[in-house]
């Protein structure tokens, strides 16, 4: 066998499980669609086209060379990009949230992402306690949560399970909650991923305010909030550009 035959076991479909292959509800109409583990878009009967929210990269999740080894999966896409992609759409699927609110969000996870490049911080953390600690800890989601109490179903149940079925790793899931949590009881924190997700989550909740703000209070509102230097920059191009 030549050497450049030769692929990576953790790409090979022959050390694949029969769960690697599975259904996936239709965020649009909630039909079954099949997903291979590594498959990153198919399209519904319905038409709606959609990411595989249980995308699993196996060894590329983690591996330097994983865009060189399998050039062809990633297409330009970066492994960050996947990921916060992933996420958006396994909230999508398991909160349901209004169109406006999901816009929101993802806009958010873009400022997030902008922070993340230059103050460093891991993606998977900042990614999904910013999707998911927006999602959840929104008045529109809140309503819902308590209505279902009876049942359990909280905010950090909830992320739990959205990243419990994403595969994420135990480690990765109690930062995140314990972030989302440190949001809900008020509490500050110096940790790096902990300031990315607060300045991204400001950035946003600024955006929504701009109309009502003259750009001196915006200022002053991204001097005293805004923890991270990247985080001022980013804040102050998208709100006091115009």
């Amino acid at each position: 066998m030549q050497k450049d035959e030769i692929r990576c076991p953790g790409q090979n479909t022959m050390f694949w499980k029969p769960d690697d292959i599975y259904d996936v509800k239709c965020p649009n109409c909630g039909a079954p669609v099949e997903f291979w583990k590594d498959d990153s878009k198919r399209s519904c009967k319905c038409g709606h086209r959609f990411l595989n929210p249980k995308r699993d990269l196996g060894c590329l999740e983690y591996c330097k060379y994983a865009e060189q080894c399998m050039p062809d999966m990633f297409q330009g896409e970066s492994l960050k990009a996947i990921y916060r992609d992933r996420l958006l759409v396994a909230a999508r699927i398991a909160l349901k949230p209004e169109d406006s609110r999901l816009k929101r969000t993802q806009e958010i996870a873009e400022v997030a992402e902008e922070i993340l490049d230059e103050e460093g911080g891991q993606p998977k953390v900042v990614f999904a306690a910013t999707i998911l600690g927006d999602l959840v800890l929104n008045s529109h989601y809140q309503g819902r949560q308590e209505a279902s109490s009876s049942q359990g179903e909280n905010p950090i149940a909830m992320v739990t399970k959205v990243l419990a079925e994403l595969g994420t790793e135990k480690e990765v899931i109690n930062q995140v909650c314990q972030i989302i949590e440190d949001r809900i009881n008020g509490t500050g924190s110096e940790e790096v991923n902990h300031k990315i997700v607060s300045d991204a989550l400001m950035v946003g909740n600024l955006s929504e305010k701009k109309t009502l703000l003259e750009n001196k209070a915006i200022e002053g509102l991204i001097e005293s909030k805004v923890q991270t230097e990247t985080g001022k920059r980013v804040a102050r191009e998208r709100l006091l550009s115009d």
